[in-house]
């Protein structure tokens, strides 16, 4: 049974559904209360589950299919949170007689410096991954659930997600103490995450933020046009008819209520076609991960520093470094003169062309909700209780 039809098996049967597995097809079959097939989006009561695969390929459309990016996934989710699932797990080390890191030059470039590695050495390290609802809503509605994984080291890990989600299940449960954790690292980790699940999310809603643009064209358009033939035959009218005094007076009021009317429907417009985003927190994992970590001595001119590059076991791959200026996670690495401070290549461009460091000026990544809203253009309703 995979990782993830374990989770739909126990999530259904803890929910007072009927579960029964069939081994030699890997699946089973589930008798659902009316309520839980209602949330998770099922059309009948009695149902086949699967790993997503095995449906797909002998085409049988009876399979609800559970995996990565399911429908019944997204909806299981909530789901489970609000049965208390949430959890920490570690990750198994496996040792491996093969090379399991790649070199730093794979991944990592050095815009303006030189490096030379000081050693490597095997560790682990906290991912944290959250999952968010989120739903967009204009004259239409957009849903949808992100997952969103960051390093204890404040970076975005985009492929850790679907790996931890399959197969974090079958990891031993980690215990610890609350002292560990501390408040403030854990608010700045979820800082973090809003801010990349953000990106995603205005990635994503690009179609969606099209469709309300053409609509709302479409209604000014109907708008301008309805009115403007309004005033139209009312000045042909005023016009045919050689209208004086009262008359006259009468007609010009109604052309201005006219007028009136067309900018409150318009106004009315901007409202009803404003996308509205809202993002619910609905999950946190915390995964601990094998790694090794990578010591670099950074030289640039007559400065020196050294930093850390963490190598995933899981992902096989280098995790980005955080910009210390902006946040920005990236792999093109670039130093300041005084303090070399690690900058992305947008934040060299700026010291490049005003020979001022960014980081050394004051800039710093954001530390609450509102100033990631700010960073990306999104207006906050009641931005000081976010803060």
């Amino acid at each position: 049974m995979s990782n993830l039809l374990r989770f739909a098996y126990n999530l259904i049967e803890e929910t007072d559904g009927v579960v029964e597995w069939d081994p030699g097809q890997d699946q089973f079959q589930a008798l659902l209360p009316g309520e839980i097939q209602t949330r998770l989006g099922l059309s009948e009561s009695l149902v086949s589950i699967s790993d997503n695969r095995v449906g797909a390929l002998k085409g049988e459309s009876d399979i609800v299919p559970i995996g990565y990016g399911t429908e019944l996934l997204e909806r299981a989710i909530p789901v489970a949170l609000e049965m208390g699932r949430t959890a920490a797990v570690c990750m198994p080390y496996v040792a491996s007689r093969k090379k399991n890191h790649k070199d730093v030059d794979d991944y990592f470039s050095f815009t303006n410096a030189a490096f030379k590695e000081k050693g490597t050495h095997a560790g682990t390290l906290d991912y944290w991954l959250w999952s968010f609802e989120a739903a967009a809503d204009a004259d239409e509605r957009h849903e949808a659930i992100y997952h969103t994984c960051i390093s204890a080291k404040g970076v975005d890990c985009p492929v850790l997600p679907e790996l931890i989600l399959d197969q974090g299940s079958s990891w031993e449960p980690l215990t610890f103490e609350p002292y560990e954790i501390s408040k403030e690292d854990l608010n700045a980790r979820f800082i973090t995450a809003c801010d990349r699940t953000l990106l995603r999310i205005n990635e994503n809603l690009s179609g969606f933020k099209n469709t309300v643009l053409r609509h709302h064209a479409r209604d000014i358009q109907c708008i301008k046009t309805y009115f403007d033939d309004l005033k139209r035959e009312m000045r042909d009218e005023i016009k045919r008819r050689n209208l004086k005094g009262e008359q006259l007076t009468i007609r010009k009021g109604k052309i201005q209520r006219l007028i009136e009317e067309k900018v409150t429907k318009l106004a009315a417009l901007n409202d009803k076609y404003r996308v509205k985003l809202t993002i619910r927190p609905l999950a946190l994992l915390l995964a601990r991960l094998p790694v090794r970590r990578h010591e670099l001595l950074i030289k640039r001119r007559k400065g020196e520093r050294r930093i850390s590059l963490v190598y995933n076991l899981l992902s096989r791959e280098f995790d980005a470094m955080a910009c210390e200026a902006c946040g920005t996670d990236t792999h093109s690495l670039g130093f300041c003169d005084n303090a070399l401070h690690l900058l992305c290549p947008s934040c060299l461009s700026v010291f490049d062309q005003q020979k001022k460091c960014p980081r050394c000026s004051g800039k710093r990544p954001p530390s609450g909700l509102g100033g990631v809203l700010r960073n990306q253009g999104i207006k906050a309703y009641g931005e000081s209780h976010h803060e």
